[in-house]
C-alpha cells in the first residue's frame, strides 16, 4: 500500500485545522446566515476533500519504478502550473480578470494533458463567464475586466 507522505499529511492537517478555526471564528463572530453563507459550506467542503484524500491515498498500490516516473512528471507539471498561476496573478490588473482567467484555465487544462483541441477554450469560456457573472453579483466593487 502507498502511504500518504509526511508533508502531504502535515498539509492536510494544517488545511483542516485552518478550516475548523475559520468556521469556529465566523460562528462566534456572528451566527447569522449573511455571515456564514460562504464560510461554513466552504469549510465543510474542505474537510470533506481532506478526508477523501486521506482515505483514497491509503487504498492505492503502485509499482516503485512507475511511481518515481509519475512523481517526476507530476512535479514538473506542478511547477509549470505554479508558474502559470504566478503569471495569472500578475496579469489580473494588466489584461483584466476575464482574459487572465480564460488564459489560465485554458493553459491549465492543456498542462493537465487534454488532447482535444476544442474542449479547453470552450470550457475556459464557460468557466470564465460563470466566474465573472458570479463574482460580479457577489462583490460590491468593480473588477478590472477587458472583454466583459
Amino acid at each position: 500500500m502507498r502511504r500518504l507522505s509526511t508533508s502531504h499529511l502535515i498539509f492536510l492537517v494544517l488545511i483542516s485545522g485552518t478550516a475548523l478555526y475559520l468556521n469556529w471564528s465566523a460562528i462566534n463572530a456572528s451566527p447569522t446566515l449573511f455571515n456564514l453563507i460562504i464560510m461554513v459550506p466552504s469549510g465543510i467542503l474542505i474537510l470533506a476533500l481532506a478526508a477523501f484524500i486521506f482515505i483514497k491515498s491509503s487504498d492505492q498500490t503502485t509499482d516503485d519504478e512507475n511511481q518515481k516516473k509519475s512523481q517526476h512528471r507530476a512535479l514538473v507539471g506542478d511547477l509549470a502550473l505554479l508558474g502559470l498561476f504566478a503569471v495569472f496573478c500578475l496579469s489580473l490588473t494588466t489584461i483584466g480578470f476575464d482574459v487572465a482567467t480564460f488564459l489560465f484555465v485554458w493553459f491549465g487544462i492543456m498542462l493537465g494533458g487534454e488532447k482535444n483541441w476544442i474542449v479547453p477554450p470552450l470550457f475556459s469560456a464557460v468557466f470564465t463567464l460563470a466566474l465573472i457573472k458570479g463574482f460580479g453579483a457577489l462583490f460590491p466593487f468593480p473588477m478590472p475586466l477587458l472583454v466583459f
